[in-house]
């Protein structure tokens, strides 16, 4: 049975996660029974099971919840026209990675579920594909479409999305995850020379008008 999609409909979607992520932080994932979370949510195992097929489904609607706040997939809006607005995309996407995941109820959530990753294999590829693998995506998907405006040139779109999302993780598992106390978010100073310094690894074509400058500002 497909859920319904409706205003009321996503209501009740956010109150059955909501009630999951709450459960999730209090006991663990594995330890969190859909009768729990469903009495918890004040839902019915049906309408639960409308929403969510089953428990890791629903754990994968928690962690993309984490990431609520950034843009939408990056095909879905303009592209950036120049270097300037690719810059300010990236940065962006940094403060918003950091302030979202920093949060002390995040770093709380992703703990536990890294901790139980080791004794569930499955859990693994849901906490993958919900949070480092759709960053790649979105950060992937940007630097195609300004590679087909001509002003950069990225010979593996993939490879370079791994280049930018895996410093700006490294604040989230280097001083989050594994860090003895919660850190402050990083700068956005401290952001934007990431940024710079990964617009270094990318090839940008330089302006017939004035060829000596360089390809991006250092």
């Amino acid at each position: 049975m497909t859920a319904p999609d409706s205003p009321r409909a996503r209501a009740k979607r956010q109150q059955i996660v909501d009630a999951a992520r709450q459960l999730f932080l209090k006991q663990g994932y594995a330890r969190s029974t859909t009768d729990a979370i469903t009495q918890a949510a004040g839902v019915s195992k049906q309408t639960l099971y409308v929403y969510f097929p089953g428990k890791m489904d629903l754990l994968a609607a928690v962690l993309a919840a984490e990431l609520d706040g950034l843009e939408e997939q990056p095909g879905n809006h303009p592209p950036p026209q120049s270097i300037e607005e690719l810059r300010a995309a990236l940065l962006h996407f940094a403060v918003s990675v950091t302030a979202r995941l920093l949060r002390p109820d995040a770093i709380a959530l992703l703990r536990l579920l890294v901790g139980e990753a080791a004794q569930l294999p499955e859990l693994r590829g849901v906490l993958r594909r919900a949070l480092p693998a759709v960053l790649l995506e979105r950060v992937e998907a940007l630097l195609k479409l300004c590679a087909a405006q001509s002003f950069i040139s990225v010979s593996d779109p993939q490879l370079s999305a791994r280049m930018f999302v895996g410093p700006v993780m490294s604040f989230i598992a280097l001083d989050g995850l594994f860090g003895d106390v919660l850190p402050a978010l990083p700068s956005e100073a401290t952001l934007a020379a990431l940024v710079e310094l990964f617009l270094l690894t990318v090839s940008v074509e330089r302006t017939h008008h004035d060829p000596a400058q360089p390809s991006v500002r250092p």
